[in-house]
């Protein structure tokens, strides 16, 4: 039996030795934030895939597909992996039974039970009566156990009860419910949603397509019977969770009209499907996910994803997703009851300026503040010292940090297997080799200044051997600072230095919530499942806050939008009316606000070649060119050599022409006059005279200097 340390990056944070955070204040963090890692030890990130977690014993466990093995921990904190060769393994179910835990894999007739669950010992202890139970789910309730199965576009979802001592069926299995993409948007597979295509090319996704329904998964909560399922499929951002309802586990059940239970398809962690919802410690409800994930050049994979969730007076059950990827607190600090779990931080970074050592092709660095984690920035290498800086335009009180790494240009694609490398197929696992040496993953340190010169350091890994690609780091006193700068050790595999999105939390004395007075929502008489919502900007808000639900005081469903004041969404059922609301939010600073008229230039070409001409557009190798920018009062064409020389505005009139002689160009004193000067056009917009454009020929020791000045007015 194997033991080894399990890093859920952002929900279980390691505190390695080169973090400089002592252990007294690694044991008083309080939150984590999604999206969540898989490593254990010194593997690489592994997929996340499939979640179930349940307790047992008064510990937690999580169970994840397609691995011999499984872990546990007292807080949903600290956890110990368990080696497990006889575990079922695969897309599993895995449920208390009379004391102990029984457990069987999808499309596997074989179910064991566990020994001794921290040992990793189980038996094999019967067989199924099938072996075509798609996403099998054992449930287990008042001495009878039930068998939930369904994976198809166009099968059901089906429940047989099973003897709990021969495992074998009692009946005839019952057929649940399909999906019905007419009435409920969010089960709908549209083009636009489609992250990474499945089908390699053998064809386009079409305009509305039926969904994998997928992922059953049963829980009782105050004697009523709740039936999730996953619709869409992983490659969506739109992949999510509905919920139907029974008062008995063999059904009918009921259509949840308050759904979809879990959807996030806005900022930076998107997808909320195929997981497991759980009572904590507490009493509290939780929805772990399955959510998809994408790093470097094509690799594909899938993390986890957990979210606060509850059932009101009126039985419904819902989650809140609306800040699903911002702080929130561990189960033992969250509040028994409701959904408010998130921590009253603002991101700080989203829509800020950057400054970079480099930049890799059009891996731009607004890419890596932009809360889409289909972009990044990227370095053009992996050496050391490449780095990242943000400014926040002004002080900010900073509470965490999380570092979304990329994977540009490596040797191996980026994403998470099933074994803990990429392009195996469903449940193989590679051979079990022992490194000779531990693999170093991306290492780095993180900077923090008010003036962008003095630099203070708070984060350090510069040898990190876990493959945390959501690097969630939490201070236990908030760190003031403007500018926060993130500084490239070392790579792996190659790769160069790349950030998916450097997401920085905290607070600032200006930061606001306020609701949207005037908006307006206008469904699609066509198609009730869309709508199209619009409202006024609030001077300074950095993004908003959409909520609708069928009830004024049931706003179960949500998205987050950024730096714009309107929305289209496909996700409503097509029978309920719904009621809207939109909330403003601000962290009291800036957005950044690009003019491209000054940092790329105002579509204007100044050129100087050499020769003659009047009416001259030259590609020559000589011709040396220089874009107007707004701002910029002088462009200098250097190492002039005595000669005929055309100045003109590209694809344009000539602004200026003639000979520069070796006097004119050449001269020994220290601070020579000008020897030619020009007018050569008024500058102006409209009707008004804004400037004008002149030029002088400065003379140098070997060559001369022809300067052209735009002069405001």
């Amino acid at each position: 039996m194997k033991k080894e340390r399990l890093i859920l990056s952002g929900i279980l944070l390691a505190i390695l030795s080169v973090i400089p955070f002592s252990n007294a204040e690694a044991a008083g963090r309080k939150t984590f934030a999604n999206p969540l890692d898989i490593v254990v030890g010194n593997e690489r990130a592994y997929r996340g895939g499939e979640p179930v977690v349940i307790v047992f014993n008064d510990d937690y466990y999580l169970f994840v597909s397609h691995r011999k093995g499984y872990w546990y921990s007292p807080d949903f904190q600290d956890w110990t992996y368990v080696d497990a060769p006889d575990y079922p393994g695969g897309v599993v179910s895995v449920v208390e039974m009379d004391g102990e835990l029984i457990g069987c894999s999808m499309n596997n007739k074989n179910v064991y039970r566990c020994l001794d669950p921290k040992a990793g010992k189980w038996e094999k202890c019967g067989e199924l009566s099938s072996d075509r139970y798609g996403d099998a789910n054992l449930f287990y309730d008042e001495g009878h156990l039930y068998m939930y199965f369904g994976w198809s576009q166009i099968m059901p979802f089906k429940v047989v009860e099973i003897d709990k001592q021969t495992f074998k069926e009692i009946g005839e299995p019952t057929e649940l419910f399909w999906s019905d993409i007419k009435n409920h948007g969010f089960e709908v597979r549209k083009p636009e949603d489609v992250i990474y295509s499945i089908f390699n090319g053998r064809r386009e996704y079409g305009p509305e397509e039926l969904p994998w329904i997928e992922g059953p998964y049963v829980i009782k909560h105050n004697n009523k019977y709740y039936l999730q399922y996953a619709a869409i499929g992983l490659e969506f951002i739109s992949y999510s969770h509905g919920v139907y309802v029974s008062d008995s586990p063999m059904g009918p059940f009921t259509y949840s009209e308050h759904n979809p239970l879990t959807f996030k398809t806005s900022g930076f962690q998107v997808g909320a499907g195929h997981g497991s919802t759980f009572h904590d410690k507490k009493g509290n409800l939780w929805t772990i996910c399955m959510i998809p994930a994408q790093y470097g050049e094509g690799g594909r994979g899938s993390e986890l994803a957990i979210y606060p969730t509850a059932v009101d007076a009126q039985g419904v059950m819902y989650s809140n997703t609306a800040l699903g990827d911002y702080p929130q607190y561990y189960p033992a600090e969250r509040k028994v009851g409701g959904v408010d779990n998130y921590v009253d931080w603002k991101l700080l970074s989203v829509g800020k300026k950057a400054i970079v050592s480099s930049t890799f092709e059009g891996y731009l660095p607004s890419q890596a503040l932009d809360e889409d984690f289909k972009t990044c920035w990227t370095a053009a290498t992996g050496d050391a010292g490449e780095f990242f800086t943000v400014d926040l335009g002004a002080q900010a009180s900073i509470n965490a940090i999380q570092l979304n790494w990329d994977h540009i240009g490596a040797q191996r694609a980026g994403g998470m297997g099933f074994g803990g490398g990429m392009g195996m197929g469903m449940g193989q696992r590679p051979a079990a080799t022992a490194p000779a040496e531990k693999t170093k993953y991306q290492c780095y340190e993180v900077f923090v200044s008010d003036d962008n010169a003095n630099w203070k350091k708070v984060i350090s890994k510069p040898e990190n051997y876990m493959e945390l690609k959501h690097d969630y780091n939490e201070f236990l006193k908030p760190v003031k600072a403007r500018y926060v700068k993130v500084v490239n050790v070392s790579t792996y595999d190659n790769a160069k230095f790349s950030i998916k999105d450097l997401r920085i939390f905290g607070t600032t004395p200006k930061m606001s919530v306020k609701k949207v007075d005037k908006f307006m929502a206008l469904r699609n008489p066509e198609d009730r499942r869309e709508a199209n919502v619009v409202w006024e900007p609030v001077p300074g808000a950095d993004g908003y806050i959409v909520r609708y639900g069928i009830g004024k005081d049931k706003l179960y469903n949500s998205y987050i939008v950024y730096d714009k004041t309107s929305l289209y969404m496909h996700s409503m059922n097509t029978a309920p009316e719904y009621f809207f609301e939109v909330e403003a939010f601000d962290s009291g600073l800036d957005y950044y606000r690009e003019n491209p008229l000054a940092t790329i230039g105002m579509g204007a070409e100044i050129q100087l070649a050499k020769g003659q001409g009047s009416f001259a557009y030259r590609a020559a190798s000589n011709t040396v060119y220089h874009m107007l920018k707004e701002g910029q009062t002088e462009y200098r064409f250097e190492n002039l050599e005595p000669g005929n020389y055309v100045l003109n505005h590209s694809y344009g009139p000539v602004l200026w022409s003639g000979e520069l002689t070796e006097k004119e160009l050449i001269s020994t004193e220290a601070n020579p006059k000008p020897t030619v000067t020009a007018f050569l056009t008024t500058m102006g917009a409209g009707t008004k005279v804004t400037g004008t454009l002149e030029m002088k020929v400065i003379p140098g020791e070997k060559s001369g200097t022809m300067i052209v000045e735009w002069k405001q007015k």
